[in-house]
């Protein structure tokens, strides 16, 4: 638990709102998918570390009964990694097929859509 609370403080100045002033819409977006990126990339060092944890749990436990529990934890720690990042890239091939990007409309104008053949 306490762990855990202290890994709220460390991480709570990346996740404030309090980092720039919310005005419109487009900085609203901006701000969610920063804190999007942010928990993605917590997720896959998160998955890296539990994966190097049982491999070193695993190697020093060489003639141990658990070893097919941490086994099994390096596995499961794979298919996480995997999983994250297959997201991460599905993602990335959908907002380049089609041309999205991160810019929103400027204060004071009507959101529409631009074709780009």
């Amino acid at each position: 638990m306490k762990k855990l609370i202290a890994l709220s403080i460390a991480a709570a100045p990346s996740l404030a709102f309090a980092q720039a002033q919310i005005v419109d819409s487009t900085t609203l977006v901006q701000k969610f998918t920063s804190l999007g990126n942010t928990f993605i990339q917590v997720l896959i060092a998160f998955a890296v570390i539990w994966i190097i944890f049982n491999v070193i749990r695993f190697i020093v436990k060489a003639d141990s009964d658990d070893r097919k529990t941490y086994q099994n934890a390096i596995l499961w720690g794979i298919v996480g990694l995997f999983v994250i990042l297959s997201l991460w890239g599905l993602v990335r091939i959908l907002t380049n097929t089609f041309k999205t990007e991160n810019v929103g409309p400027r204060p004071g104008e009507i959101p529409s859509i631009q074709y780009q053949p």
